[in-house]
């Protein structure tokens, strides 16, 4: 009896230990900051947003008449002092149909502009003692389609669809006396334009990594090129972000994006060619429902 009576206190202490040391772990899975948070790397399906590029820009453009083989070439920033930097408001969104199909969209504008009132300005083979006006008021567009291509609980790799809108918008006036090449003009006026939108597809692909259940990476990078009516373009941009969610609803990305296009507008009488690249930092805040 004595022996009985041991063997069942015994066991009886073996199962409180085996219980006080247990709940411990229990306490350590539920105290996971990732298991816990889970649902800050999920999010909802719409997100809506609001941001500034903060860019340094490089343009040029040269146009050639064809009936006469004249040509004026313009170096914006460089000799015509247009402000190379500039904060552009963007707006951005997007919608996940389910964990492989989404869609998302992008939209900003760029304003800048510089006059000369009662100047000289020598450039390119163009001589102008008058006024002169120069104004970029570029709008771009970006609607795509993702293709999820890998997903697990931290990271996401998509491929990018769509289209890409250019609706440049680029024109230089001038008055007074002007000389191109050398060739004093009758007129008296000099007017260049740009101004044209050309959809063209896109492709390129979309990262996501989380770190954390708030901080997360999300690069990118797309191809766009193509020919639109009498526009023919090559564009490179790369984006790389930073994601942090304050909570379910409210999140912010900071980071850096590049963008190069080599643009050529050309018809019957005259052909337009256009360097246009920027670079600089992105933030914005995004509400997701």
């Amino acid at each position: 009896m004595n022996k009985l009576c041991a063997l069942i206190g015994f066991a009886c202490l073996a199962l409180t230990l085996a219980g006080s040391l247990s709940t411990p772990a229990v306490a350590q899975v539920e105290e996971d900051p990732w298991a816990r948070n889970k649902w800050q790397t999920k999010g909802g399906r719409f997100a809506l947003g609001v941001g500034f590029i903060y860019a340094r820009f490089d343009t040029n453009a040269k146009f050639t008449d064809k009936k006469t083989g004249l040509s004026v070439f313009i170096d914006a920033e460089g000799t015509l002092n247009l402000p190379d930097r500039d904060a552009v408001p963007a707006l951005y969104g997007g919608f996940s149909f389910s964990k492989r199909h989404s869609i998302t969209f992008s939209a900003f504008q760029i304003r800048r502009e510089v006059s000369f009132i009662d100047e000289t300005l020598e450039f390119g083979g163009v001589k102008i003692a008058g006024s002169a006006e120069l104004a970029d008021r570029t709008k771009f567009y970006n609607l795509s389609y993702g293709l999820g291509l890998f997903s697990d609980e931290r990271s996401k790799v998509r491929l990018k669809l769509g289209l890409y809108g250019m609706d440049l918008n680029y024109t230089f006036n001038a008055s007074g006396e002007i000389y191109i090449d050398g060739v004093l003009q009758d007129d008296g006026f000099l007017e260049e334009e740009a101004s044209v939108f050309a959809p063209l597809p896109l492709i390129g692909f979309d990262f996501w990594f989380a770190f954390t259940p708030r901080w997360s990476l999300n690069p990118k990078v797309m191809f766009v090129g193509g020919k639109y009516q009498d526009v023919t373009a090559a564009v490179l941009s790369t984006t790389l972000l930073t994601r942090y969610q304050f909570n379910r609803r409210l999140g912010m990305l900071f980071g850096f994006s590049y963008f190069n296009a080599d643009v050529k507008i050309e018809d019957d009488a005259e052909r337009t060619d256009i360097s246009y690249g920027y670079d600089g930092a992105f933030i914005g805040l995004h509400v997701v429902f």
